[in-house]
């Protein structure tokens, strides 16, 4: 009789675990940051400094003859007038 419980609740646990893997990450295929409308620019590229010049580098890094032209419209990326240079460039 103790091996019948036993087994019931390691088929449960299976059970629930096979549950909890099926559900993901709960279907939000929104991206973290989101573009600015109508651009291929980050929102936070024209709130943060930082973040700027890290869409910055990552899309001169990626350039390519083959690749679609980067659509940027009117957007202004931020600048600091406080953050120090990044003595890396």
């Amino acid at each position: 009789m103790k091996t019948l419980s036993l087994n019931v609740s390691r088929l449960g646990l299976v059970v629930g675990i096979v549950l909890l893997a099926a559900c993901g990450s709960g279907g939000d295929d929104s991206p973290s940051d989101p573009l600015v409308s109508g651009t291929d620019v980050p929102s936070s590229a024209t709130t943060s400094s930082a973040s700027a010049f890290t869409f910055v580098n990552a899309t001169a890094g990626t350039s390519s003859d083959t690749s679609d032209p980067l659509a940027v419209g009117d957007v202004t990326l931020a600048t600091s007038e406080t953050d120090e240079p990044d003595p890396s460039i």
